[in-house]
């Protein structure tokens, strides 16, 4: 196998927006010789580990330029990034303050209505005389400011939480007796909203366990892939 040397690179090159010919031309010379590396021979092999070096050498480099052309770029975001959150900081906690302070007194007067409610009812039924007043409505904001409520869940025991999806996994498996379901149902107290998909696997655990054991790694459910990679120096 025959392989057309690429152009020699130069030392230095002066980074722009506007895309540099010479490293487009480059790149692409190496690309199109990529479609033409036939490996039928150790010899083969290594004429196209050759190739592979200068393609790997070539990304290397075009990286390190781009590190360094955006460096003064990633200095003058973080340096944005402090002064906003200088400012958005404060904001966000007066924010907050000043909202669970409207929150907690229109709490207190939304109960206060309900016991006026109450209690007008209490004395209608009692048959006491006199007109039932009116509840006016109680305003604690400005218009066009709407209340919204949101909610959210925090796993405070992840041993229950699997547990409990477990032991619904295995109630809707068939075969279980009713000693069996009894037992899963007051040790793992499962519920039908348990589904497996509030789990989720660790990636960054397995891929270390599986690096760790390499072919001895033994999880039920996954299963081991390996890759060779290969880097010139």
């Amino acid at each position: 196998m025959t392989l057309i040397a690429p152009p020699t690179l130069h030392d230095t090159l002066t980074l722009s927006l506007k895309p540099n010919a010479e490293l487009s031309s480059q790149t692409t010379a190496l690309v199109a010789l990529a479609e033409r590396v036939i490996v039928c021979s150790p010899e083969d092999s290594v004429e196209a580990s050759a190739f592979l070096s200068k393609v790997q050498h070539l990304r290397r480099w075009i990286t390190g330029i781009y590190k360094d052309a955006k460096a003064p770029l990633a200095t003058a975001k973080k340096t944005l990034d402090e002064q906003e959150k200088a400012l958005l900081g404060p904001l966000g906690i007066a924010e907050d303050r000043v909202m669970q302070l409207i929150v907690a007194f229109t709490r207190e007067q939304t109960a206060e209505r309900v016991l006026l409610a109450e209690a007008a009812l209490d004395a209608q039924l009692m048959g006491e005389p006199g007109p039932l007043l009116p509840i006016p409505p109680v305003v604690t904001t400005i218009d066009g400011m709407q209340s919204r409520t949101t909610y959210s869940a925090t796993v405070t025991n992840l041993r229950a939480l699997v547990l409990s999806v477990a032991g619904q996994l295995l109630l809707d498996t068939p075969g279980a007796t009713k000693v069996t379901r009894a037992w899963l149902t007051q040790v793992c107290a499962p519920t039908p909203q348990c589904t497996l998909s509030l789990l989720e696997p660790s990636a960054t655990t397995l891929n270390a366990l599986a690096r760790a054991l390499r072919t001895d790694l033994s999880v039920p459910g996954a299963v081991l892939s390996s890759t060779v990679t290969l880097v010139a120096r």
